[in-house]
């Protein structure tokens, strides 16, 4: 309600006062009415400005989710070990969702190459700027043989839709639905833009690019992601160990910074771990657990407990979660 309308209601209020008598009954009784219904109206005005805020506040924070278990669905054959992506998005979905976010989910045989990208290209439309994004990748990784020469060690990281084969054979499969860090910064960059310098971008890659390609013999380990590169030319994958943890990500005039949360360094197997009967990968788990009791907003100081509690995991004693932040 405008302030011109409160005011006219008082006035009003005033008015009937100076006209009646003030030990008229009559008067008590127009009083009582009258307050009857301006407080109604009050009230459904106030329902409203609050449902436009919950709306412009839910338009503010998008969130996109994919989770792949199942990699032999869509081939019987596929020498990708089955994991447990699709717990990690079934956990942290509700989550998102509480917090006014619009999730959008893309699991199994719907989380192809093709509509991965079309569902980020579709975001980035759909996205206002100095919003906050949140992105989610629980899946399978590969170390993709570099082929513009940005990489010093010659090779890109990949992320493994449900229709990416593990192996190249020409002819057959030479790549073309891994999506390769290279690809995946195209797409994150527009989103960047779209956002502006007021937005923000979380990448939250629950894989793993040096894991391995079968279960272990433990029927209670799985690990994500596979030491066996994608190489068109025969290359055999040799990773170079880093102590390093924290990088930086370049950041353009324009742009939305972004923070990168990685399960492990390139050089390490992402082991899920058991929590309540349910597989998750550590990092999805801990994510869940520190925004069970923070809100997710352009403040990322919560993505360090993230790190804290990953540090105490057990089933993540092998492993370094990895983060990069704009500067």
């Amino acid at each position: 309600m405008s302030t011109f309308l409160v005011w006219e209601y008082l006035m009003n209020f005033i008015l009937l006062g100076r006209f009646y008598s003030f030990g008229s009954i009559k008067l008590v009784t127009l009083w009582h009415t009258y307050f009857k219904s301006m407080m109604k109206q009050l009230t459904t005005i106030a329902l409203l400005l609050l449902l436009c805020i919950t709306n412009s506040y839910a338009q503010g924070k998008y969130a996109l989710l994919v989770g792949i278990s199942n990699y032999h669905a869509l081939d019987k054959a596929s020498e990708w070990n089955n994991i447990h992506g699709v717990n990690d998005v079934s956990l942290i979905t509700p989550l998102l969702k509480k917090q006014g976010f619009n999730v959008s989910v893309i699991t199994e045989t719907k989380a192809t190459h093709d509509n991965i990208l079309m569902q980020l290209k579709q975001l980035t439309k759909r996205v206002s700027r100095g919003a906050v994004v949140y992105l989610h990748f629980s899946c399978h990784g590969q170390p993709f043989e570099d082929e513009n020469g940005d990489e010093e060690d010659g090779w890109d990281e990949s992320l493994v839709p449900i229709d990416a084969p593990i192996a190249y054979k020409k002819g057959v499969y030479e790549g073309e639905n891994h999506i390769t860090d290279d690809l995946l910064a195209e797409y994150l960059d527009a989103l960047r833009f779209k956002l502006g310098s007021k937005g923000i971008l979380y990448v939250v890659i629950d894989a793993c690019h040096a894991g391995k390609a079968s279960r272990d013999l433990d029927e209670e380990t799985f690990t994500r992601g596979t030491k066996r590169g994608f190489s068109k030319n025969g290359k055999v994958y040799r990773a170079k160990s880093s102590r390093s943890t924290h990088f930086v990500v370049p950041i353009k005039e324009g742009q939305a910074p972004a923070v990168f949360l990685e399960a492990c360094k390139s050089t390490q197997v992402n082991a899920e771990t058991k929590k309540n009967g349910k597989f998750y990968g550590p990092m999805s788990y801990y994510i869940h657990q520190v925004l069970s009791t923070t809100r997710l907003g352009h403040n990322d100081a919560w993505i360090y407990k993230v790190q804290d509690l990953m540090r105490k995991e057990i089933d993540a004693k092998r492993q370094d979660m990895v983060i990069e932040v704009s500067k």
